[in-house]
């Protein structure tokens, strides 16, 4: 008997490159109200609020948590270029990060920060007093890259193929959301919103007049969107004690998400209460409630470092 040897496929193997046509998004920081550290939060990861969107040459970030610092490093791979930056509001823990934004210091940036109009003071005083010699040894005068402070109008706005629409949540102080389409894929970013605020009841009996009067213009920027990145932050037994913080409860975010027929959901803004066990028994309590509404639609906790294309 002899011995013979297979000879190659003369095809050529077909080798898939991934793309991102519509363009990324990466989660830098998911942790709600403080950083936290350490073992038990290995897997969902410390930071605070913050989100970026690549298509093509822009890099388009939302919110300045603490995530902000590990975003900077990386934008810094490029050489000096423009950013645009989005501020859902000005709590400390999507702001906390900025002084550590390292292309801030970097001559040849520009750095156009983007934020909802607030009653009280400006953007740009609220940045700049974060940086006061009280709170930090560096002003703004030090930092070398181009600043331009934003209002956000009515009107849409467009950055290269991104589309970027805004609307008021429920929180405490000047707060809203964000919309991004890009090519026909859409994202939104809701990291702090009181749906049905106040309401502890079953989600399949909840108020129909609180949702048409008080919520009907967030629900209509969210409506359809591919992937929804909203908070739920409290379990139900959590939220009946923080009503009016800011959060929402599970069950009453998982009737957001159905209401606005969303494709998927990422669940974001983890209480720093919260450990990895802690969170993995919540996610399956998330998609049991998602079940009991009849509501087929896939949900997954956002961490630290999390990335997938549009």
């Amino acid at each position: 008997m002899t011995a013979t040897t297979a000879t190659p496929a003369e095809t050529a193997v077909f080798r898939p490159e991934q793309r991102a046509d519509h363009g990324y998004f990466r989660l830098w920081g998911t942790r709600g109200s403080i950083p936290v550290s350490g073992p038990n939060y290995a897997r969902h990861g410390g930071n605070t609020s913050c989100m970026e969107i690549g298509c093509g040459d822009d890099r388009i970030i939302f919110d300045a948590g603490s995530g902000i610092r590990e975003l900077g490093l990386s934008v810094m791979a490029d050489p000096p270029h423009r950013v645009h930056l989005f501020i859902t509001h000005t709590h400390w823990d999507h702001i906390q990060g900025f002084p550590f934004f390292v292309p801030s210091f970097v001559p040849g940036f520009e750095i156009d920060v983007y934020a909802p109009p607030n009653i009280d003071t400006d953007i740009e005083s609220i940045f700049r007093g974060q940086l006061d010699r009280a709170y930090f040894p560096v002003q703004m005068e030090d930092m070398q890259a181009k600043f331009e402070f934003k209002v956000l109008g009515e009107e849409t706005v467009q950055i290269g193929d991104v589309k970027i629409d805004w609307e008021y949540t429920l929180h405490p102080g000047a707060t809203v959301g964000y919309r991004v389409d890009i090519k026909g894929k859409t994202l939104a970013y809701i990291p702090d919103n009181e749906f049905l605020k106040g309401y502890l009841g079953p989600p399949d009996e909840a108020p129909k007049q609180a949702i048409d009067n008080v919520h009907a213009p967030l629900i209509e920027l969210l409506n359809g969107v591919d992937v929804l990145i909203h908070e739920a932050q409290y379990t139900a037994e959590e939220y009946a004690d923080k009503i009016g913080w800011g959060h929402s409860s599970v069950p009453n975010a998982s009737v957001l998400a159905k209401i606005a027929e969303v494709g998927r959901w990422i669940a974001i803004h983890h209480d720093p209460t919260h450990s990895d066990e802690f969170l993995q028994d919540k996610l399956n309590l998330t998609r049991q409630v998602l079940r009991d509404l009849e509501c087929p639609i896939e949900v997954v906790h956002g961490y630290d470092g999390m990335m997938d294309y549009l």
